[in-house]
């Protein structure tokens, strides 16, 4: 593993989801619970820190997404990969997988602390959720989602402009 860590770090660190795994892969295939690590990098994709975040039980973990981004604020990290496994040895992400990474990736868009993935380790094999092209669809989906609520916010604006008789003190009608 130290030979593994070695290869790894002070080197841009995220060519990979398969290195990431290789990495981690035998200090979390045979965990009998849940462990969420979270790896910091800083600006040139060098890891700063790994660090085991939370532990769950046998098919699932609390994640809570303001201490991940209080973590990554701490450590100074640029981007973050986040990895867990699976102790039933299936690393196909639940919804809950699913949306707490998409949490993840939109509170790393506010923040400016790029999500770089999200790999899911099982038995031999492993789920990289970059690799299925969902990281780049959750940011998309958050950059969609600012471009509403700021028309949103422009539209309410402009009609408050042309009807000010419509304004009450709760806000427009």
């Amino acid at each position: 593993r130290e030979f593994l860590k070695e290869r790894i770090i002070d080197k841009p660190v995220y060519k990979s989801s398969q290195e990431i795994f290789d990495y981690l892969y035998h200090s979390m295939r045979d965990l009998p619970k849940e462990v969420f690590k979270v790896i910091h990098l800083n600006s040139q994709s060098q890891i700063i820190d790994t660090i085991d975040l939370f532990k769950g039980t046998v098919n699932s973990s609390a994640i809570s997404r303001r201490e991940v981004v209080e973590n990554a604020l701490k450590h100074g990290a640029s981007s973050l990969i986040f990895v867990h496994n699976h102790p039933s040895g299936n690393p196909e992400p639940s919804q809950s997988d699913k949306e707490l990474t998409r949490d993840l990736v939109y509170a790393g868009c506010i923040m400016q602390i790029r999500v770089l993935d999200h790999i899911i380790i099982g038995n031999d094999r492993y789920f990289s959720f970059a690799g299925e092209g969902m990281i780049e669809e959750y940011e998309l989906d958050f950059v969609n989602l600012r471009a509403r609520g700021t028309s949103e916010a422009k539209r309410r604006l402009y009609r408050a402009k042309l009807f000010p008789q419509d304004l009450d003190p709760g806000g427009i009608k």
